[in-house]
């Protein structure tokens, strides 16, 4: 064993912050098979023991990630008036999140941390819906539809990114078949060329328009629906 490898830092030394940049840094370079406590202890020239000062399990470790993740889409965010424009906003930034750090996006994005920055991004995606003009229950019930939508499409780019399938990653195909009766399949034998060369990116700003559609549409429906109540009042 080398003397860099027989350092260890002090007891005591190692914070929250330095463990959870390490656990980026792991996924990033070799994966999510690469998070365990022996490996963060190695990454920060610690005893595993030390990051069991700060996390209980590998769990608690992923939710901080989620969070930190978080922390990373929002950077520099600043809100504004205009409703649709600012969820489009938030949501192509946890796509490009998932694209810098796949793996950890792909083990961590849709976990509930409970972490300051996922609060700030839950306040604004609610204060976006506010101001689409959906209030109440059906603006909690939006806002689940949203962060479905979003942090389950960029957490599945992450893990397709991470799949280490070269020929997905590099060319971007999404489906691509070749079945020796096409009869059979007439209609996706008749798409075959657009289902191998549509993007992922692609069909996640459609379905963001989708979403933003139709939650301008019940914003509406429910302004509506206000005006009859008052009138009839």
């Amino acid at each position: 064993m080398s003397e860099a490898a027989r350092v260890r830092r002090k007891r005591g030394s190692i914070s929250q912050e330095e463990i959870v940049a390490a656990a980026l840094r792991l996924t990033d370079r070799e994966g999510e098979s690469a998070l365990t406590f022996a490996r963060l202890g190695q990454e920060l020239k610690a005893s595993p023991t030390a990051v069991y000062r700060h996390f209980a399990s590998r769990n608690d470790i992923l939710r901080a990630l989620a969070n930190h993740l978080d922390g990373i889409s929002i950077d520099g965010y600043v809100p504004t008036d205009d409703w649709r424009r600012d969820l489009e906003d938030l949501g192509w930034r946890a796509w490009h999140t998932a694209i810098a750090h796949p793996a950890a996006a792909a083990i961590s994005l849709t976990l509930v941390s409970n972490g300051s920055n996922e609060l700030r991004a839950v306040e604004w995606v609610l204060r976006a819906i506010h101001q689409a003009g959906v209030t109440g229950r059906d603006a909690v019930v939006q806002y689940h539809v949203y962060t479905n939508l979003v942090l389950g499409s960029a957490g599945a780019q992450g893990a397709r990114l991470s799949a280490a399938d070269s020929r997905e990653t590099g060319e971007g195909w999404i489906q691509v078949y070749a079945p020796k009766d096409p009869s059979r399949y007439p209609y996706a034998e008749a798409v075959k060329a657009e289902l191998a060369s549509v993007t992922y990116e692609e069909v996640f700003g459609i379905q963001m328009e989708m979403y933003l559609d139709a939650l301008a549409a019940a914003g509406a429906a429910g302004s509506a629906a206000d005006r009859a109540e008052s009138r009839g009042g």
